[in-house]
């Protein structure tokens, strides 16, 4: 018999089929070592889950070994379990939180070491795999203009930035951190920065914080002073090719994998983001941090339904609660303004790949993380202060997740997705993987690496994390990912409120 469900856990109540199941075919999964069959009593399509056990009205749907939902009507084995029969349980985050003692974040030591990989020396922090020069807008009046500076230099790469102006102090501090993180990036060689001239953070204001920040060479321009679009492109484009030929310059350099920062982010999930593509990447995150180098995990609402788990992981207690309370501030911000995270949480993408809470995507979402502990928690776009696993504080969406964590500092990120994306970065290139066969075979000209073998049992996700280790090591060292290739550039600034 040919297995077409999977278990996650022995005390689950379903189990996730990998293949298609019509009505009155049988479903087949592996407890124990031993098949176990049923009859499905609807049609359960690919990634969807069906009961194996008789679940009441009310109680609770178990996956992963957790709770991912309360059922709204009594479920019989062989039915089909999804977002129109079970539902998000609020959280009681007050229970969660531990007492605190006062004892320090251990000292890490890597456990591996030996390998490394060439790139660029940077006068403070860790070394560029790529050396771009930069062309940034200092709001969005000036964000054409650095598109078309960026066109007529080789090395030159630029963002499209969609705000800068109109802007409440908070939302002003937070694009602040954003442009100069993305200055900072190690990736980064030289800045040109294209300003309109009346934004609320000027080209010369921004030059100066970002030169207070950096050593790297920083010019900027402001469109109204230079006496139009065309004279700041063409004053734009000199400065911006001297930089370049300097760039040119510069020799790749041997690092210690130490030196490595990766981001990871998640987007357009399926069940098959929780059974394969972040449990391969949570072991190549262990991988990294095992020789020294630095992770970071973010999206913090998707952390919510696991992140009683995640905080398990924290080094201190101190820690652990701040995992609780982000997510416990996450809600109370939104309920603020009448929302509810669990309106667009999972998205109708999500549903649609059988992930039915948010709590279920959750608990799949936060394996990308490994199991290293977490040693520091950030709040967006903060420079991280210590080596090994940390997590950041950032929206769902995954656009301006990748946004705030490229603007940290990561060199690299691995994107997991079911659906699939075509999403990219000009900054850190963006290396996208999926455990979901026919996304890979569909979008294969997005995708960069296919872990749909765990789902099949051809290889386990630690043997597929080994290879997805290699890969970044390949991409530190110069290779290009699909969508670095294409050129594409995706940023999304968070906002903390309307513009004014």
């Amino acid at each position: 018999m040919e297995i077409n469900a999977l278990l996650m856990n022995t005390n689950d109540n379903i189990v996730v089929c990998v293949k298609d199941v019509a009505l009155g075919s049988e479903v087949i999964y592996s407890q124990d070592g031993q098949h176990c069959t049923l009859i499905a009593k609807d049609n359960i399509p690919a990634c969807h889950k069906v009961a194996i056990k008789p679940i009441e009205k009310g109680a609770d749907v178990l996956k992963y070994g957790e709770r991912i939902g309360r059922s709204t009507c009594a479920i019989e084995v062989g039915q089909l379990v999804n977002h129109n029969n079970i539902y998000s349980v609020p959280r009681d985050y007050e229970s969660e939180l531990i007492e605190e003692t006062d004892e320090e974040v251990p000292q890490f030591v890597p456990t591996k070491s030996g390998i490394k990989f060439w790139g660029y020396r940077r006068t403070e922090g860790r070394p560029g795999i790529r050396n771009h020069v930069l062309i940034l807008p200092g709001c969005a009046c000036g964000s054409e203009t650095a598109r078309i500076v960026a066109s007529q230099v080789r090395g030159a790469v630029n963002i499209i930035f969609n705000t800068g102006c109109s802007d409440v102090a908070a939302n002003t501090a937070m694009s602040q951190k954003i442009l100069t993180g993305f200055a900072c990036n190690p990736n980064v060689y030289g800045v040109v920065i294209i300003g309109l001239g009346c934004e609320t953070v000027g080209h010369k204001q921004l030059r100066e914080k970002i030169c207070a920040m950096t050593s790297k060479p920083v010019v900027s321009f402001g469109i109204q002073e230079e006496g139009g679009t065309l004279k700041t492109i063409e004053k734009a484009v000199r400065a911006a090719r001297e930089m370049a030929a300097q760039a040119g310059m510069q020799q790749k350099e041997l690092f210690d994998l130490s030196e490595l920062f990766l981001g990871i982010e998640c987007g357009g999930s399926d069940a098959t983001s929780g059974i394969g593509s972040n449990p391969a990447v949570g072991e190549l995150s262990d991988l990294l941090v095992d020789h020294g180098a630095s992770t970071l995990l973010s999206e913090s609402i998707e952390w919510i339904g696991g992140e009683h788990v995640l905080a398990r992981r924290a080094a201190t207690t101190k820690l652990h609660n701040e995992v609780i309370k982000i997510c416990r501030d996450y809600e109370d911000h939104l309920k603020a303004v009448g929302q509810d995270c669990r309106a667009g949480q999972p998205t109708p993408g999500n549903k649609a790949g059988g992930l039915s809470t948010l709590d279920e995507k959750s608990l799949g979402c936060i394996r990308k993380g490994g199991t290293r502990p977490i040693v520091e928690v950030l709040q967006q776009a903060e420079r991280p202060t210590r080596q090994g696993a940390i997590v950041m504080d950032t929206a769902g969406y995954d656009i301006s997740s990748v946004t705030s964590m490229v603007a940290a500092g990561c060199q690299v990120v691995i994107f997991t997705t079911g659906r699939g994306t075509p999403t990219g970065n000009a900054i850190a290139p963006v290396m996208k993987v999926t455990a979901n066969e026919r996304t890979y075979r569909c979008m294969e000209d997005n995708m960069d690496y296919d872990l749909s073998p765990i789902v099949r049992g051809e290889k386990s996700y630690q043997a597929m994390g080994a290879e997805l280790f290699d890969e970044i090591v390949a991409i530190a060292n110069g290779k290009l990912t699909k969508a670095e290739a294409y050129g594409f550039s995706d940023i999304a600034v968070d906002h903390v409120c309307r513009f004014v």
